[in-house]
């Protein structure tokens, strides 16, 4: 068995006046696994993503990364630690048009000395760590690449997402949603490229998808009903 990358133990949430959504009496994530996990819209997906990177903190429980306890960090401090050791893959790319499709990919090196010490280390420059990502995941194209992020089709932009997820080897990489616009063609096509860029990269993949025709690709896949003891019996059904 890997090293354990997350733990999850006796994790609870709420928003403010809602009832509990979530109530986590023990997950784990290992170093280099790739681990699907779904759910319907509203069973807490997304918020969970949210407590594993960072951003929001738990009523009660423990959660480390890294053996670090996210909990107890200042919020600053887990800032930095998520910029450091955390790649994203958001729903909607979130790519910025005024910036290259290289300086999309090398954004997180301007927010991690961590990350870009790490490209650095295996490449001559930021711009061609960001390159030989994009070639991995299939964009090396020249003509593509001098494109705006606004001209490039849904399936590319994805791409262009994950190289920037990538870059700098996180040990960790989180996909919420990122495949909902593709076919089912193009899904697997790139969640094979971006398993290779894992492995690569010794990053462990966090994959969260309603899209159940896409588990038997992952080392291990789970439904959020199964490890949150606040699941409703509507989700359960």
């Amino acid at each position: 068995m890997q090293p354990v990358l997350i733990q999850l133990d006796a994790v609870t949430f709420a928003w403010p006046g809602q009832p509990r959504l979530l109530d986590i009496h023990s997950f784990a994530l290992y170093r280099g696994e790739r681990v699907f996990l779904k759910g319907p819209s509203g069973s807490g997906k997304t918020t969970l993503l949210g407590l594993l990177g960072g951003v929001l903190l738990p009523d009660s429980g423990s959660i480390r990364l890294l053996e670090k306890s996210l909990p107890e960090l200042s919020a600053a401090a887990r800032d930095r630690f998520r910029a450091d050791h955390t790649g994203y893959i958001f729903q909607m790319f979130n790519l910025l048009p005024y910036l290259s499709l290289v300086e999309n990919v090398t954004l997180p090196c301007r927010f991690s000395a961590v990350r870009r010490e790490r490209a650095l280390a295996r490449s001559a420059s930021l711009e061609q760590a960001a390159l030989d990502l994009l070639a991995g995941l299939g964009l090396s194209d020249p003509q593509l690449l001098r494109r705006s992020v606004t001209e490039l089709s849904i399936g590319q932009q994805q791409r262009v997402a994950a190289a920037r997820a990538l870059i700098g080897n996180p040990e960790l990489v989180i996909a919420d949603e990122p495949t909902s616009a593709l076919d089912t063609d193009s899904r697997e096509a790139f969640l094979r490229l971006l398993f290779a860029e894992c492995e690569r990269g010794g990053s462990s993949l966090l994959f969260v998808s309603h899209d159940s025709s896409l588990e038997p690709l992952f080392d291990r896949a789970l439904s959020l009903k199964d490890i949150n003891r606040a699941a409703t019996s509507r989700e359960v059904l």
